[in-house]
């Protein structure tokens, strides 16, 4: 039970953060993608099942306020939160390289899934300037982002973890 009320929480604070506080600072066109951060580090500690339900749920919230049709933020961080899962058995935890390094690659994909699906689809045809306004200071500022919440992020959620699996064998 404490482990969907810690990702509730994670989701709305980074929700808050992303859209209310970065929003306000008027240094370029973006923000960073904390939501993305939030669902790709969950995913690379807890696994696909997690990940996928953390995407869903930052997604969906995205959908509710900002997205056109709902469901199309939730299956675009849904399904990185399920690649980035399996990337967690194969990458080392406590280093900050590789978490950087998938921040930028969901970050680019995530970039390109909307631009393909909410722009090429109706015509609109610019992808390169879509692609150095928008996508590249995202990619960077989520990158700068993943540098410094990664590590607390990472604590957090071994303790969510831990108190889950300390619950758990409670009731066996």
């Amino acid at each position: 039970m404490r482990k969907p009320v810690f990702y509730a929480c994670v989701i709305a604070a980074a929700f808050l953060l992303q859209n209310n506080l970065f929003a306000a600072i008027p240094l370029i066109q973006t923000t960073p993608n904390i939501l993305l951060v939030v669902t790709f580090v969950t995913a690379f500690i807890a696994g696909p099942k997690d990940g996928m339900l953390v995407g869903f749920f930052s997604g969906l919230l995205l959908d509710a306020f900002f997205g056109g049709s709902v469901g199309f933020y939730a299956m675009i961080y849904m399904a990185i939160g399920y690649v980035n899962g399996f990337c967690g058995n194969y990458f080392y935890r406590d280093f900050v390289t590789a978490p950087v390094l998938l921040s930028v690659l969901s970050d680019l994909a995530f970039g390109i899934l909307v631009y393909f699906f909410g722009f090429l689809l109706r015509g609109r045809l610019a992808f390169m300037d879509y692609f150095i306004s928008i996508i590249i200071p995202e990619v960077v500022y989520t990158a700068l982002i993943t540098c410094v919440v990664y590590k607390p992020l990472l604590k957090l959620e071994e303790r969510a973890l831990e108190s889950s699996k300390r619950s758990a064998k409670r009731f066996v």
